[in-house]
């Protein structure tokens, strides 16, 4: 990207207790010309929290938010207010950048019941999603993506005393190994995922949504990072 030494001089310092001065959707808005080879890549990472902010607003219309989820991810592709009127009716007010699995989830699952019941269904279907880009980039980063939130799913769901068997889904090699190892502290993952024990730490403390999602943006920024890094 030419002269990119001034977009990056022109962005506030951040650490990852600062707030945003701004959605990266603005940013990626103000920087467009500057972006423009780069903007395809990060708005399909940035779907993610549009996903996540679907998932709360579901949650919220069934009462079902915990009071320590507060607010909305601010690094989503789709304004707050636009996804309100997707989840409300998404025939009639999908964004013309979403993908097909997308639509396909909202059309199959009507109710907000059924979505919320079938949720894990858009997290593996934007994870499967990432894997088939044809960049090279994305689609080890949906790999990688996609085994996290595996992991993350079996730990909370041995929290909750859910089924396994019946209720894991995701990495299809993850899930052998997890439903192989259950009853081991790393789940038999410690040769396949080494993040799996910093995963198992955020389950042994009593933290909250955020400081769980702040964790685990970590180790996949941390995990983003290793795959710029593949040669």
């Amino acid at each position: 990207m030419k002269f990119n030494h001034y977009t990056i001089a022109a962005l506030p310092p951040m650490t990852w207790d600062s707030d945003l001065p701004c959605t990266l959707a603005e940013l990626l808005e103000e920087f467009d010309m500057q972006l423009e080879p780069l903007k395809e890549g990060i708005r399909a990472i940035l779907l993610l929290d549009d996903i996540r902010n679907m998932e709360l607003i579901i949650r919220a219309k069934l009462g079902k938010n915990e009071e320590k989820e507060t607010g909305f991810f601010r690094a989503g592709i789709t304004k707050p207010e636009e996804l309100e009127l997707f989840v409300e009716d998404p025939r009639r007010n999908a964004p013309d950048s979403y993908p097909e699995f997308i639509e396909d989830f909202f059309e199959t699952w009507k109710t907000n019941e059924e979505r919320n019941a079938k949720i894990e269904e858009l997290y593996t279907g934007y994870y499967t999603w990432m894997k088939e880009n044809k960049n090279s980039f994305l689609a080890r980063y949906g790999a990688n993506m996609m085994t996290v939130y595996t992991v993350v799913s079996a730990f909370r769901m041995l929290k909750n005393s859910t089924d396994l068997d019946k209720n894991l889904k995701g990495d299809p090699d993850a899930v052998k190994l997890i439903l192989e190892n259950r009853n081991n502290a790393d789940l038999g993952l410690k040769g396949y995922f080494p993040e799996v024990a910093e995963i198992a730490a955020l389950f042994d403390k009593e933290k909250t949504p955020d400081e769980v999602e702040r964790e685990l943006d970590r180790i996949r920024f941390n995990l983003l990072e290793e795959v710029g890094q593949e040669k």
